[in-house]
């Protein structure tokens, strides 16, 4: 397991910006959940996104857990002992499988979590509560994932993920937005920070290019790049893994790292 970074004087920044935003609570919230939804991600950096914050904060409300609203999470991927769901990503299969375990540290909740992306371009997540993060699955876990094309693949714990969340509402859309900082990895040999670097997610019920953020992220010239925070850390802890065609995310990343 990892630990959590030190604050930083761009997190000030956009926690200046954070409090400007209208608050919204976790149940409030419950109506965008999105679990089958059209997501689209941009990589950026810190002091970017407090810039971003600014220009967004009348068409979002954000999420407060606590009085905070930037929450850390917790997770450790699963996967086949030859890495089937990293290798179906890197090589471009259009149906493909994440498996989780996810703790909601702010909250106290955790869930085992299948996201699956379809053919179509869909992403659709299902889950099940769980006590707390183990390196196991329990029964109903193991349930859900016999409900998909992994059914006869036993999974493995792979690495941990930890970073801090801040979640916008759209005020006039169906829309979510997530967006991570703080990111670190770690497996059983060693771990990697991602210093500096942003991931932003705007999750859709369908495409909506209106979206008030994506047209602020096309005015800063930050393009959509399709990125998963398993296969970037993956690549980055196991050099032995196949990497070719995440080379230029892996550039793009390290462009963002201060």
């Amino acid at each position: 397991m990892i630990d959590e970074l030190e604050p930083t004087s761009q997190l000030d920044n956009i926690d200046q910006a954070l409090a400007k935003f209208t608050p919204t609570s976790l149940s409030e919230i419950d109506s965008v959940s999105l679990m089958n939804r059209i997501d689209t991600k941009y990589v950026s950096n810190e002091v970017l996104l407090a810039q971003l914050l600014e220009m967004v904060r009348a068409d979002y409300k954000v999420l407060e857990v606590d009085g905070f609203r930037r929450s850390p999470y917790e997770t450790l991927y699963f996967d086949t002992l030859h890495r089937d769901c990293y290798l179906d990503h890197h090589n471009g299969r259009a149906t493909r499988l994440k498996f989780r375990q996810r703790r909601y540290m702010s909250s106290g909740t955790a869930f085992f979590e299948v996201k699956q992306k379809t053919n179509r371009g869909r992403t659709i997540k299902r889950r099940v509560p769980i006590a707390s993060i183990e390196q196991t699955l329990d029964d109903a876990s193991k349930d859900l994932v016999l409900q998909t094309r992994s059914s006869g693949k036993t999974l493995l714990p792979q690495i941990w993920t930890l970073f801090s969340r801040i979640t916008l509402v759209g005020l006039n859309i169906a829309e979510r937005v997530t967006i991570d900082t703080e990111l670190s990895f770690s497996d059983e040999q060693q771990d990697r920070a991602l210093e500096g670097v942003t991931i932003i997610e705007v999750k859709q019920e369908r495409n909506l290019r209106n979206s008030p953020i994506r047209q602020c992220l096309r005015q800063l010239r930050v393009p959509p790049m399709r990125i998963s925070k398993y296969c970037i850390g993956s690549a980055l802890l196991n050099p032995t893994l196949k990497r070719n065609r995440f080379k230029r995310k892996l550039r793009v990343v390290g462009s963002h790292t201060s």
